[in-house]
């Protein structure tokens, strides 16, 4: 190894994995359009929502 070259070691962070629920799409986007049209939010929030809906977060510190 060269003195230039710095030996890669293990860092802590955290791992954020993003896994598709089983939900049907339709389902999702119907309940991402009555959260806009009752709650009389923006696009941008409802589209939010609904990918939070669609997608399991789970953050794991490593």
């Amino acid at each position: 190894m060269k003195p230039t070259e710095m030996a890669m070691m293990p860092r802590r962070g955290l791992r954020i994995d993003l896994i598709p629920r089983e939900l049907h799409i339709v389902l999702i986007c119907v309940s991402g359009a009555m959260l806009a049209v009752q709650a009389d939010v923006t696009s941008s929030v409802a589209v939010l929502v609904g990918f939070l809906l669609s997608v399991r977060v789970r953050i794991c510190r490593i």
